[in-house]
């Protein structure tokens, strides 16, 4: 069976840390991280000076994976933040058995707070952080209904 898993949630709110913990605990995990690529692309996770080199590497390690294996869990850690994100990726990667959007409901508190606690490099600058909870959308019914199951994590 092939799953496909999709973080939506702001910087700091413990996507890549889920993630990890997951891909730990349960075999035939892969993760697609935004950030890792960006780093491998330029050495940082904060240099957005190669946006369009990192998301197509991103689409194209998503269908890598689901052809390259039969039985295989691919997470997609980024913010996908905006509803036709969350449904680029659901119809761009029809390879997949089930589709999984996992949300990490947090305050705009929360976000400052833990974006605080970030490494250093990872910290996304306080402007553009609240141009990113201005421009969040939450998931509506439709998109919902793209998905089999949609989880909340809360910690």
């Amino acid at each position: 069976m092939k799953t496909l898993i999709m973080l939506s949630a702001m910087p700091g709110s413990g996507k890549s840390t889920w993630a990890k913990a997951y891909q730990e605990a349960h075999p035939h995990t892969l993760i697609v991280s935004s950030d890792e690529i960006r780093f491998e692309l330029t050495g940082q996770t904060q240099d957005f000076s190669k946006q369009k080199e990192v998301w197509e590497l991103f689409s194209f390690r998503i269908h890598e994976y689901a052809k390259k294996y039969d039985d295989v869990t691919v997470i997609l850690d980024a913010l996908t933040d905006l509803n036709v994100l969350r449904e680029k990726y659901v119809k761009e990667n029809p390879e997949f058995d089930e589709y999984v959007l996992v949300l990490f409901p947090r305050t705009a508190e929360q976000i400052r707070f833990y974006n605080k606690q970030r490494k250093e490099t990872s910290i996304v600058p306080d402007q553009q952080l609240e141009v990113l909870m201005k421009k969040w959308e939450e998931p509506t019914e439709e998109i919902k209904k793209l998905f089999n199951r949609v989880e909340e994590i809360h910690w």
